[in-house]
């Protein structure tokens, strides 16, 4: 301390005497990117969903011309383009810029999100459909792309902003508000369905022109933001090895373990969580009676609503038991109510209720297991140099498990009946409370620490960061 301003340490005061300021974004600047994470996983989540009201629609349009492969198509679409740009985006945003990253994917689905909106512009036919599954897939690289470096820069201004809440927070950012634009994306499809008396044109421009406004909004935001703290002090952008393959294979052998458990539980959670919330509207279609559109919404917005307290409990859960026990219990749970589901099928499909509430709780416990803490963990163990990378693979790993499972659920439930997807669904969570028990309890990393001891480590090694 020093006698004029014992505020100041004697390290703030000889950074200040040679001309480095310690770097620190100002307040504004930290609650900006906290701000700009919650609405652009909103996005995400409501890109996501956009998947139910569109196979509706086309069905209702297009009849037998909208095949099941093409449904599965135009399901997977965004699914394999965000393989693609959460693999790519990961690198840019340790190897650039978090925020570069960021504007990059809000213009990028932004701009496809609006071409979508111009696919009934013309006679629907097959040949739109294409159109719609190579504009979704450029969406669905800007979505995948935005998670890690929006799961960067959040869990750092977390840690920056309220350590000990880092967990609760993240989630709240994160999985709470993508699991919350489904319902809310249901209640504007069914509102305009009902102004406008089930016009389903304007239904489809209505949802893919809020789609479109909710990135433009997220990149103005993002203008304004910088990166964060633990960033600025510890990334390897000036590494002289970045570009030599011995760097980044002493890197896998450090984090092998840590990434491919991850990894495993993330492919298996997105394997059985993605195909039922996809492809709950044709499930729910086919139990309403003249498969009204209108009923079909409305049970599909209690559904959708249903896995928002679940997120909030796992939130909790986080917190107090841990995020390994959260995911474990989640996991459990899915396997007995999804055994449960598979076993009564036949006289739950004659009571719709009861049918939407099993079935809502199945994803309510699904989200608040792995849903709400496979993408903590993800972010919390590797350390910030890394940290875009290291989710990234792992996300990918979730969303090719996505897409395989969506690959496998429509042919299985046609082939064999929807019993047989809640039965495969519990036996895959099985499998991934199992891979949970050996995930780190990344609760009780310090990320400064986890930093510190990877630029040790290379040190050793001959590489300086």
């Amino acid at each position: 301390m020093t006698a004029d301003d014992p505020s100041k340490t004697d390290e703030t005061i000889i950074d200040r005497e040679l001309g480095n300021e310690p770097y620190r974004p100002t307040k504004w600047q930290s609650n900006l990117t906290i701000i700009s994470c919650y609405i652009a996983n909103f996005s995400d989540g409501f890109q996501n969903q956009l998947a139910n009201p569109t196979n509706v629609i086309f069905k209702h349009l297009l009849g037998t011309g909208y095949s099941p492969e093409m449904q599965t198509r135009i399901s997977n679409a965004l699914l394999i383009g965000a393989i693609l740009g959460v693999l790519a985006l990961g690198y840019v945003s340790d190897m650039v810029s978090r925020r570069a990253g960021l504007l990059f994917t809000s213009g990028l689905v932004t701009i496809s999100t609006l071409m979508a909106a111009l696919a009934l512009h013309v006679h629907p036919s097959y040949n739109m459909l294409w159109y719609f599954v190579v504009v979704r897939g450029v969406a669905g690289f800007g979505v995948g792309g935005e998670y890690p470096p929006s799961a960067a820069a959040g869990i750092e201004e977390s840690d920056d902003f309220r350590r000990r809440y880092r967990g609760p927070v993240f989630i709240s950012f994160t999985t709470l508000m993508a699991t919350s634009a489904s319902p809310i994306l249901m209640v504007i499809y069914l509102v305009t369905l009902k102004a406008s008396n089930n016009n389903l044109a304007v239904t489809f421009h209505a949802l893919y022109s809020i789609g479109t406004l909710l990135p433009f909004t997220i990149m103005l935001l993002r203008i304004f933001m910088t990166d964060s703290t633990l960033y600025h002090n510890s990334n390897f952008r000036a590494t002289p090895h970045r570009r030599s393959i011995r760097f980044y294979l002493l890197l896998a052998r450090r984090y092998a373990f840590r990434l491919s458990t991850i990894s495993l539980a993330f492919f298996l959670y997105d394997f059985i969580n993605f195909p039922n919330s996809i492809m709950s509207s044709t499930i729910v279609s086919s139990l309403v009676p003249d498969h009204d559109i209108q009923t079909t919404a409305i049970w599909q917005v209690i559904l959708a609503a249903l896995p928002v307290p679940g997120v909030i409990v796992g939130a909790y859960l986080t917190h107090t038991l841990g995020r390994r026990v959260t995911g474990i219990l989640g996991f459990l749970s899915y396997m007995i109510t999804g055994f449960i589901i598979g076993g009564l099928y036949t006289p739950l499909s004659n009571h719709i209720p009861a049918f939407v509430v099993l079935y809502g709780l199945l994803n309510a416990f699904g989200h608040m297991g792995p849903g709400a803490t496979i993408g903590l963990v993800s972010s919390e163990s590797f350390p910030t140099a890394m940290r875009g990378m290291g989710y990234s693979i792992a996300t990918a790993f979730g969303r090719t498990g996505a897409a395989v499972g969506t690959q496998c659920f429509t042919p299985l439930r046609d082939n064999v009946g929807a019993t047989s997807t809640f039965w495969l669904a519990g036996g895959v969570a099985i499998l991934g409370a199992v891979v949970y028990w050996f995930l780190p309890e990344s609760g009780e990393l310090d990320l400064e620490k986890e930093d510190r001891e990877l630029e040790g480590w290379l040190r050793e090694k001959g590489i300086e960061i």
